[in-house]
Parts: structure tokens; sequence; C-alpha cells
């Protein structure tokens, strides 16, 4: 394989930080089209097959097979392991309800039925028992992270500090891709870029890439430059504002990425419509994204799952069983989201925070902001463009929105 002058540099400084290992993390960036997940797989390929690649989302972990990364898997089922945390609450509660019974025997039948402390065990133990079949997720000592030569990270900005510190508790050498163009990320996320002063940066285009539509525009969004409205080639092209989109335009997109939560619910209430689901809460075949982390459950913020199966709502909660789309053999998870999302109401949440530990959080998944889109990448993708702010953070804002697309993007310019 034949490298340009700075990717063999890049690859030289690579190796030596691996030879010498006197720093646990390289930190190697570059903008989308410079090469760095070829780099990072040619390092990987001359290391040996025990090289482990990883990244936040499943999207991106998938995105890394098909680069040739086949053992690409999430961050989280690398380093985590699902625990039984509930089975033993459960047996004990099943012998207190045992014992209480024995020490009741005595009495009449009605009376023991409605007595209030067995009636208090049985909903406790209905619940365990609930919770006994649900994933939880503790930190796995014996990953296959702790004696692998080396851990190749892609999408590295949306590691937050508590993921990226059980990474580094492992020892291992870490080897983090970034792109410094895109937004930076949100809440506590950036372990691995904040701060950081990268040991290589590559910007240099390589040929292949300056052929894809995709990387032409968002080359030229990089550089500062006015998109072209028109046909980019490919299923790729940028429309003015007022451009209307059919309903089987809309439909045929895998996703939706907006710059406003306005924008946003407006979509998905119109993509629901179009499918013909009318219930305010969700039903069976939703997508739905996930809002906040739940490290027990095995919930990633961002994450896109489909409904299937809905139980009701009950206190303000809907019971659903999910499914996560990134990875449909993983199984259903059962969660209990809270309703404010689905009901326009969410910013209830940030008043009646006590609330946020009683449920999860979700909301419907059809249309994402920019932000909660990152770390992600379908194959075609329609971007509705309410950049705004000074240009250089509109001009990051866009880059990620169109680098989020890996085979066919329409832009729409929704700026009057």
């Amino acid at each position: 394989m034949k490298f340009s002058p700075q990717q063999e540099a890049a690859l030289k400084a690579a190796n030596d930080w691996y030879r010498n290992g006197d720093k646990q993390v390289f930190h190697l960036f570059g903008y989308a089209g410079t090469g760095k997940t070829t780099l990072a797989k040619y390092l990987a390929e001359n290391i040996g097959e025990d090289v482990l690649f990883a990244a936040y989302t499943g999207k991106a972990a998938h995105v890394l097979q098909t680069k040739g990364c086949t053992n690409a898997s999430t961050i989280h089922s690398l380093i985590y392991r699902s625990r039984d945390k509930s089975k033993k609450r459960l047996e004990e509660l099943k012998i207190e309800l045992a014992e209480l019974l024995v020490s009741l025997e005595d009495m009449k039948q009605e009376y023991i039925e409605n007595h209030p402390k067995v009636r208090s065990l049985e909903r406790e133990i209905a619940e365990e028992a609930r919770n006994a079949n649900q994933p939880m997720f503790v930190l796995n000592t014996e990953s296959e992270v702790r004696n692998a030569p080396l851990v190749i990270i892609d999408e590295c900005s949306m590691v937050d500090s508590s993921m990226g510190q059980d990474l580094l508790s492992f020892g291992t050498p870490i080897l983090v891709l970034g792109d410094p163009a895109q937004l930076p990320p949100v809440g506590a996320a950036g372990y691995f870029t904040e701060n950081v002063t990268p040991d290589i940066m590559l910007d240099e285009i390589h040929r292949q890439a300056k052929e894809s539509p995709i990387l032409r525009m968002a080359t030229e969004v990089r550089l500062g430059n006015e998109l072209q409205f028109g046909d980019w080639g490919e299923g790729c092209s940028v429309h003015p504002y007022g451009t209307k989109l059919s309903q089987e335009e809309v439909l045929s997109y895998d996703q939706l990425l907006v710059g406003k939560n306005k924008t946003r619910s407006a979509m998905n209430k119109r993509v629901r419509q179009f499918l013909n689901f009318d219930d305010e809460y969700p039903v069976v075949g939703d997508r739905l994204v996930c809002l906040r982390n739940n490290a027990e459950l095995g919930l990633l913020n961002g994450a896109i799952f489909n409904v299937t199966g809905v139980d009701g709502v009950m206190d303000g909660k809907v019971h659903m069983n999910i499914r996560s789309q990134d990875n449909p053999l993983s199984g259903d998870i059962e969660v209990a989201a809270l309703e404010q999302h689905f009901l326009g109401r969410g910013k209830e949440l940030d008043t009646q925070y006590w609330l946020r530990s009683e449920g999860q959080e979700f909301d419907y998944g059809y249309a994402l902001t920019v932000h909660k889109s990152q770390g992600s990448q379908w194959d075609s993708v329609c971007v509705f463009d309410e950049s705004w702010g000074p240009k250089k953070e509109r001009r990051r804002w866009l880059y990620t929105a169109i680098t989020r697309a890996a085979e066919r993007i329409t832009v729409v310019d929704m700026h009057s």
C-alpha cells in the first residue's frame, strides 16, 4: 500500500510510540478523507491479529467492520459484562416471604392474603423478578482488552471520563482517532479530545476521497466555502430554501438531521403521521432515541432503538420492550420510559429532576439534532441545514452533519 509523506510520517510516529511504550494513549487526529482508519488498520495488521477496534456507538463500530476491522465492537460490549444483581435480592425476598407465611400459618387464609407485609413482599418479588431478567452491567476485569497488544478507538470524542478511565484501567496501549473539524462533544464526553494536542494531525485529503461527493461537500464546508445548489453526483444534492420533499422522499432516508429541537419534534410528528402511528405514545415499530445513559441496562445516549412491544402507560411511564437498531441480535430490553418527551413536555424534567431517577428517557428518533447524531453514521441522510451562530460554528455543524452520511445525502438550506 502506497502512503503519502504525511501518512508515512504518521505511521512512523505511531510505531515509535507503540514500541517505546512511554505513554498509554496516542492521539491520531485528522479530517474526513485523510485516511485515519486506513492507517490505524495498517498499524494493527503489522502488530498482529489480536489488536482490538472499538467505537462508542454501534453505528460507528459497524462502519469500522465495513472497512475491514472485522472485530470492531462497541466500547461498552468490550469492557463491561452483565451481572445478575436482582437475582440475589429476589431469593432473599422469597425466603423472607416464606418465613412470614410460616409465622402466620395459624391465621385464616383471608387474613394472610390481606396482610400488609405479605402484600408488600409479593409486590417487591414481582418487581425484582422483572428486574432479574434485565441485563445489568459492570466493568469486566477479565475483558480481552486486558491481554490485547493495542486497542484502537474511533470517534473518540464521544467517550466520557467514566468510560475513558475504565478503558485506561486495563493498562493496555490505546490509539484514539478523532476529527477536530466536528462539533465539540456535548456534556461530559470528550475525555480523549478536550484540551488535548494531537500527536499527529492529518490534513491532506487522499485521492480516492476527493472522488466522493460526500467528502467533497465536507471539505468545501470545512474550508469555509458555500455549498453550490444542485446535483453533486451519486445521489448527493444540495437544495435552496423552500424546497419541499415528498412523503416518499422523506421516508427513503435512513435518518433526518436538523438543528433545532422544535424542528426535530415537528419532523418526528410528521414522519409518524406518514407511518400511520396516531397514538401520541410509542407503538410497536416506532423508532426511539435514547436521551440518557443507563449503564446497568446498557443504554447509551444517542443510540437508536426499535419498539418491539408495549405493555401500557402506568404512573407516567411507558412500559415497553425495545431492541437496538445497531445490534438487533442483542435481544429485547424492558424499559419504563418517562412519558414527558413523547408528549412534548421534556423541559418539565429540568425542574422535576427527581423524576429522572424513576425511569429511562427516550424520544422519537426519526429526526435527530446533529449534536445527538455525533458518533453515528447512516447510509442515507437528509440534512435540514439550520446551522446558526458565528461562521466557524455553522461550518462545524454542517461538516458534522454531512459526515454522518456514508453513501447518499441531501442538504436542504433552511435559511431564508
